[in-house]
This record gives C-alpha cells, sequence and structure tokens, in this order.
C-alpha cells in the first residue's frame, strides 16, 4: 500500500464521486479507477458500492476513511516537524480565512510576513466558517482565521479580537440620521442579509427572536462585498460588522441595542502540529492586533483558548 492510495481514497471518499475526484487530483478518471481497485484488493474488502453514477462508501470504507486520514495528518506532521530542521529557511503555510478578514485585515500582514520570511510559500484560502474548519480537521490548512467558537471539537480557537455588528445602511436610507436602534425597532422592517451558512445569520436569528422581532428579509446574498455593495446603491440595511462597513464610502453604521458582538479568532486543529511557519504568523497576526487595541480602542484583543 503506497500513500498515493490512501490520497486517491480519500478524495473519492470526500467527493462522493470518481470523476470529481480524478479532476480534483489532476489524475485521469481510468487511472484513479486503478488505484482505488488496487487498494481494495489489497484491503480484501470492497470500499464503495457504486450505483449508477453514484458512488458510497460501504462499512469498510468508512472505517479505512477513519483511519487513512490520521495516517496522512501523521505524514503530514512528520514531513512538517523535518522541515523545520531548517528553520523558516523555505517551506509552506497555508491559512484558510473568511471574507472580510481576506479583504481587509489579512493584506498588510501578509506582505509583512513575506518581507520577514521570503522562502515560505503562503497559500491564502477564502473559506466560510465551516469549510475552514472542515479542512483544518484534515490536515488541509494550518491555521485559520474566522468567528469563534467552532462548531467541532476537533478543532480549538485562540481568541484575537471582540467586534460589533451594526445596521448598516446608505445615505438615502430613512435611518441613515439615526446613532443607534433597538433590535426590537426592526421588527416588520425590510432587510437584506447574508445567507444561512453565515454563522452571523444564525446568531442575528437568535437575537430577534429574544428580542420579540421578525425582521422581513427581501434580500440574502452569500458575499460581504456583494452586500455592501447593495446597500450603497439601495434602500436597504444589512447587519454586518463595522469595520467592514467603514471600506465604503458613504454607508453609515447605526449601534444595535442591545449589542451584538462577534469574536475573531486564530483557529487550529486540535492536537495537530504547529509549523515554524504556522507559529510565526499566528504571532504575528496576534502582535498586530493587540496593538490595533492599543492605538485605536476600535477592537478588544485577547489571546486566551476557547474550547467551547
Amino acid at each position: 500500500m503506497e500513500l498515493r492510495h490512501l490520497r486517491y481514497f480519500l478524495a473519492v471518499a470526500d467527493k462522493l464521486s470518481f470523476t470529481r475526484a480524478a479532476d480534483h487530483l489532476r489524475v485521469t478518471q481510468p487511472t484513479l479507477s486503478h488505484q482505488v481497485k488496487a487498494l481494495e484488493e489489497e484491503i480484501g474488502s470492497v470500499l464503495f458500492d457504486r450505483v449508477g453514477r453514484k458512488v458510497y462508501l460501504t462499512p469498510s470504507g468508512e472505517t479505512l476513511r477513519e483511519y487513512a486520514q490520521q495516517a496522512l495528518n501523521a505524514i503530514n506532521s512528520a514531513t512538517a516537524a523535518i522541515s523545520e530542521l531548517e528553520g523558516l529557511a523555505r517551506g509552506t503555510l497555508t491559512i484558510g480565512v473568511f471574507e472580510s478578514f481576506s479583504g481587509s485585515l489579512l493584506p498588510p500582514l501578509l506582505a509583512q510576513f513575506s518581507k520577514l520570511y521570503p522562502g515560505v510559500h503562503v497559500t491564502v484560502r477564502q473559506l466560510l466558517t465551516g469549510q475552514l474548519e472542515e479542512q483544518l480537521d484534515k490536515g488541509n490548512l494550518d491555521l485559520g482565521i474566522a468567528y469563534s467558537p467552532p462548531a467541532t471539537d476537533n478543532v480549538m480557537a485562540e481568541k484575537l479580537f471582540d467586534e460589533p455588528l451594526v445596521l448598516v445602511v446608505g445615505s438615502k436610507h430613512p435611518l441613515a440620521r439615526k446613532r443607534s436602534i433597538q433590535m426590537a425597532a426592526l421588527d416588520g422592517k425590510p432587510l437584506m442579509l447574508l445567507t444561512a451558512e453565515f454563522p452571523s445569520r444564525r446568531l442575528l436569528e437568535s437575537r430577534f427572536s429574544s428580542a420579540g422581532a421578525k425582521p422581513r428579509v427581501v434580500l440574502e446574498i452569500n458575499s460581504v462585498q456583494a452586500a455592501l455593495a447593495t446597500v450603497s446603491s439601495m434602500a436597504l440595511a444589512t447587519i454586518l460588522t463595522e469595520r467592514m462597513a467603514k471600506t465604503v464610502p458613504g454607508l453609515h453604521c447605526i449601534k444595535l441595542t442591545p449589542p451584538i458582538t462577534r469574536t475573531v479568532a486564530i483557529f487550529w486543529r486540535r492536537g495537530g502540529y504547529r509549523t515554524a511557519a504556522a507559529r510565526a504568523m499566528a504571532d504575528l497576526i496576534k502582535k498586530a492586533y493587540a496593538a490595533s487595541a492599543e492605538t485605536h480602542g476600535e477592537i478588544t484583543a485577547g489571546a486566551r483558548e476557547t474550547t467551547s
């Protein structure tokens, strides 16, 4: 059995499609099918149930999937540990981030990291929080930056800072002159919100319920930048972070009462190996936002680990 057999198997198990797995691996479908067949023969058990074009894991496949992922995680950790014998002279770093962080907070940090460690190749993947946690758990990311708390026990969070959510409106919106608004006052009001896969949407629905309010959601969108652009051009309100709203000229931020805050954190795979590059980037991030909190008072920085 070779490592590529496990990688090919896990790709099919993840995609539940030989065609999509082959595209992901950049190999031909016959090659992939042959390698999976060889693995099944070596193990002595059928791993996939093929029904027409659909693929399902058999009980044997489900069992192998768990152990194969653990094995590859161990190999990746060993490879990272060995590469650290050369320090930060070379190496790789893969970071998963949510949209608002990738657009406004990450670029200056990447520039600083590249200047300090020019030999380290950095890859940034923009992901939803659920996707980020999944990729981190699989060992495909060295670290992530997302809203805490994580949804899975396999991921742990190290707090960076808290930031408020605000009602965001354009200059022509009827509420543009208001400085604050009660959540209950938004009952029946037309709103544009992010789609359900965003954790902030679920948080808002919970807070509206507690306030006894049910706004009229007339538009849903799956991009923070698109939401801001839409609010800027339409007489619609949305709820996003104040930091993101301030990136678009002409938008007004209205404080919500009671206030709603989100905690931005560094996500790590629990028990996973932290490479020198990952630790260096994490230190850079923490120092940057601790300094920002002291200078501007716009965020509340921290460095505690949460497991909830």
